[in-house]
């Protein structure tokens, strides 16, 4: 009688594919080298109330009661971050604004802090990232995802 292999390939497939994405995207992360550094450009320098400016103007667009949200701000630093895989996982310098966000949600009621970061590169802002979830109910878990 003979056996038929092809489903037990196909059980180990799923596993298998996902192992190597954990590696490869793995791979891609770490802070920058020392030489790195040394090259760094992170633009010309932005005042805070600019950045803040600009941060709520972005905030203008996407929250849904923007005017009632309680923001926590953290001073501008130079930084620098790493892109996801998915987005190319380059070595980004610039200057960084954290903000802790509470906002409203449709019904009308606050949602809690929520960190945002927007990073600009010559008073221009370049890219915003938000805490997102990966998930749903208990087994949510939260992370960082661009959103601009």
């Amino acid at each position: 009688m003979p056996t038929n292999s092809k489903p037990f390939l196909s059980f180990l497939t799923v596993p298998l594919i996902t192992f190597a994405l954990v590696v490869i995207s793995g791979c891609a992360g770490g802070p920058p080298s020392q030489e790195e550094l040394a090259k760094a450009d992170y633009g010309t320098p932005i005042l805070q109330a600019d950045a803040q400016e600009r941060a709520l103007e972005f905030l203008k667009r996407v929250l849904k009661d923007p005017d009632s949200a309680k923001i926590d701000w953290s001073p501008v630093s130079p930084g620098w971050w790493r892109e996801a895989p998915v987005h190319g996982g380059s070595l980004q310098f610039g200057y960084i604004l954290n903000a802790n966000i509470n906002g409203k949600n449709s019904y009308g009621a606050y949602i809690g802090y929520k960190p945002y970061r927007f990073i600009f590169f010559n008073g221009t802002l370049t890219s915003v990232y938000a805490e997102q979830d990966l998930g749903t109910g208990y087994g949510s878990t939260p992370y960082m995802g661009k959103i601009y």
